[in-house]
């Protein structure tokens, strides 16, 4: 499957999963909630590797399936990943940011609440993502993942999440249910 038709995927395998076999799945189990946070840190580390688009599927079903960790995005700077013809990756890293959501709410589940916390932990995911993206693929670039990067590096970034990013916690992330 190409990259570009991740999001497709991830709408497909939302629709795939109809609500009730969704709820009666039950909660996530601890095995699973270490799968995905070493999943995540994978393809953190490595976006393109061997395996990560089967890593890909797997965390994007688990997340649509399990009743028990919601993640919900907001309209903001990721929003330009959406709209890549697939040349430099923007999809595979728009939807790192709902895996990076769902490691955190796994290792943080009292802060599930603080929207802010949520959305940044995307937020680094994805950063962390397309690092170590640009080092296989330096045509990889994004002029708003580099802004993200300089405010990180100031120390900006929680701001620039308060500030810039709209809907919060309203919808769910595109690609898990949602036509992008």
């Amino acid at each position: 499957m190409a990259l570009p038709h991740l999001l497709a995927l991830a709408s497909l395998v939302a629709l795939a999963v109809p609500a009730q076999a969704a709820a009666e799945r039950g909660p996530s189990t601890s095995a699973e909630r270490t799968r995905a946070v070493q999943t995540t840190r994978r393809l953190e580390r490595d976006p393109l590797g061997p395996g990560a688009r089967q890593d890909r599927r797997w965390l994007i079903q688990w997340i649509v399936e399990i009743p028990d960790i919601e993640v919900r995005g907001c309209s903001g700077p990721l929003d330009a990943l959406k709209l890549d013809d697939g040349n430099r990756y923007g999809k595979v890293l728009y939807i790192q940011s709902m895996f990076g959501m769902a490691a955190f709410l796994i290792e943080h589940p009292r802060d599930k609440n603080d929207w802010v916390a949520v959305q940044l932990a995307g937020m680094e995911s994805v950063l962390r993502a397309y690092r170590s993206l640009l080092g296989s693929e330096p045509g990889a670039r994004w002029k708003e993942l580099d802004l993200l990067i300089e405010a990180r590096r100031q120390g900006k970034l929680r701001e620039v999440v308060e500030e810039t990013m709209e809907s919060c916690g309203e919808e769910r992330v595109p690609g898990v249910g949602d036509p992008i």
